[in-house]
């Protein structure tokens, strides 16, 4: 479901109790990024972008409870139709499915209602989880981007994933 301005308070309890589990796959957060306030300002930017279809944000949810996030961000219209997907689960939620479940369903969102062409994401080789992720729903490897994002103070090389809408359709999607 779209992420709204009233999860804010379940989506930063959810964080704080998961921020240790996150933290090797995140960027550096200051203490501030953890308040209410800035919480509830994010999701308000990201309920814009939705509305405005520079971003799409959800929430993952289980039985009436969010536990992840994924995102279809950095959206480029015209010629290129891109978009980069990240995602997280709870620790008490990892490994159930979840994540690709999500990530199926936000590709389905991609590229039937948003109309985009191709998703790409980006992952660092040592997160074993989201490389099968990302494998089970249909995403193909393209390449090792060296130092590509800073994550939790360092410069990270992550390993290049996408698919594009006619790969989804060849899936039955």
């Amino acid at each position: 479901m779209p992420v709204r301005v009233d999860d804010a308070t379940s989506m930063r309890d959810l964080l704080v109790r998961n921020w240790r589990y996150l933290e090797p796959w995140m960027p550096q957060r200051d203490e501030g990024w953890f308040d209410l306030e800035a919480r509830q300002a994010d999701l308000e930017h990201e309920v814009a972008e939705h509305t405005a279809g520079t971003g799409y944000h959800f929430a993952v949810v289980v039985h009436d409870r969010i536990v992840g996030r994924i995102d279809v961000s950095n959206v480029v219209r015209r010629v290129w139709q891109n978009a980069t997907i990240g995602y997280w689960i709870a620790e008490d939620h990892g490994g159930k499915g979840y994540a690709t479940a999500a990530v199926r369903l936000a590709s389905d969102f991609a590229f039937g209602r948003a109309g985009l062409h191709r998703l790409q994401a980006a992952v660092m080789p040592h997160n074993g989880a989201s490389l099968r992720v990302l494998e089970k729903a249909g995403f193909r490897r393209e390449g090792l981007a060296a130092r590509y994002l800073r994550i939790n103070g360092r410069w990270e090389d992550h390993i290049l994933f996408a698919t594009t809408v006619e790969e989804w359709l060849e899936r039955g999607r």
